[in-house]
């Protein structure tokens, strides 16, 4: 380890799993099925939030056009299905989880998911054993962009916020870890983030590897 670094912090979807385009995919196709045109903007505002907050955010675009909990259960079911076979992992990810279990240190997921949820993806995509702990969105106050669910994490952790890293790739996310007082490191998806996330001065990088290398986290030799 080149940085000492108390425990490193990550979002899940979208940043160790490629699941967002999965589930925008299903997105489009439940859209389709209900009768929906050119609402897959809707499908942005949700990305990094709880499905608590994504349901008022579908309730008020989606609300008044259809049967939103019919809706809503169709789009999950398909993504339930798509999941069931296959969590597609992001890549470099194994590699930089293998390097902080070896080196002792803790790793804990964040993630706006419920915890059964994102457990049983991480566990299916063979991640799971490689975590500290598993902290979903149900678990704190606040969701994303409130920075609470960062400084629960630490804490799991046993570490002082301000020496974690925390990785992100969404904008709700990335805003949620800065504010928490963590070294943040976001690593875009489906959407690059916006000028006020830039302003931010965080670091910016194009996948997990190349972020933990940059920050002396994790070194091929």
């Amino acid at each position: 380890m080149k940085r000492d670094i108390c425990a490193v912090l990550f979002d899940m979807d979208g940043l160790l799993l490629d699941t967002e385009s999965v589930v925008l995919e299903c997105f489009r196709e439940a859209c389709t099925a209900h009768g929906l045109v050119d609402k897959e903007y809707v499908f942005y505002q949700c990305i990094g939030l709880r499905r608590a907050d994504s349901r008022l955010v579908l309730d008020r675009e989606l609300g008044n056009l259809i049967d939103l909990g019919r809706f809503d259960a169709d789009w999950q079911y398909r993504i339930d299905a798509r999941l069931s076979k296959q969590v597609p992992v992001k890549s470099g990810v194994e590699q930089v989880l293998q390097h902080l279990y070896k080196a002792g240190v803790p790793a804990v997921v964040a993630t706006s998911t419920l915890t059964d949820i994102a457990t049983a993806n991480l566990k299916l995509a063979g991640l799971l054993d490689y975590m500290t702990a598993v902290l979903g969105g149900e678990q704190v106050g606040q969701g994303k962009p409130n920075p609470e669910i960062y400084l629960k994490a630490a804490d799991l952790a046993g570490c002082d916020v301000r020496v974690c890293v925390a990785f992100e790739d969404s904008d709700p996310g990335t805003l949620a870890a800065v504010r928490s007082g963590a070294l943040t490191v976001q690593v875009p998806d489906l959407r690059q983030p916006s000028a006020e996330t830039l302003a931010l001065g965080h670091l910016v990088v194009a996948d997990l590897l190349t972020g933990a290398r940059r920050i002396g986290l994790f070194s091929d030799t």
